[in-house]
């Protein structure tokens, strides 16, 4: 049973994945960025330009939550994933915590006619 969607931007080319919530004032309560990359790897980000704090969740090919860290604003400290991953999920600090989002949830990626969401 799923407990929460996640309205989010896709990351999918380069320069969106190198952009991502960069110098956004806000963002949605229930809003995030997916990025997505074509193969599993370990994943690293950080929080340069980024003006709000971040928690990010990086997905297994299993489509399964690895690990959850935080990211800081313009915080150049990298955040890892723990093991190779294709999808790295970004919300708000508290999303996760507040949604009891946790390590080992499954995820699912649902697309309708103008947005895409995330499902935990």
């Amino acid at each position: 049973m799923f407990k929460r969607r996640l309205k989010v931007e896709i990351a999918d080319t380069p320069n969106k994945q190198q952009t991502g919530l960069m110098f956004r004032n806000k963002l949605g309560e229930d809003d995030g960025m997916l990025f997505k990359f074509k193969y599993p790897q370990k994943l690293k980000f950080w929080g340069l330009n980024t003006y709000i704090p971040l928690s990010i969740a990086f997905v297994n090919k299993e489509n399964k939550i690895s690990n959850i860290s935080y990211i800081s604003p313009f915080s150049t400290k990298a955040v890892l994933s723990n093991t190779d991953c294709n999808i790295a999920i970004e919300a708000n600090y508290d999303f996760f915590t507040k949604n009891r989002i946790k390590e080992g949830d499954k995820i699912d990626i649902i697309k309708d006619d103008n947005n895409t969401f995330i499902s935990f």
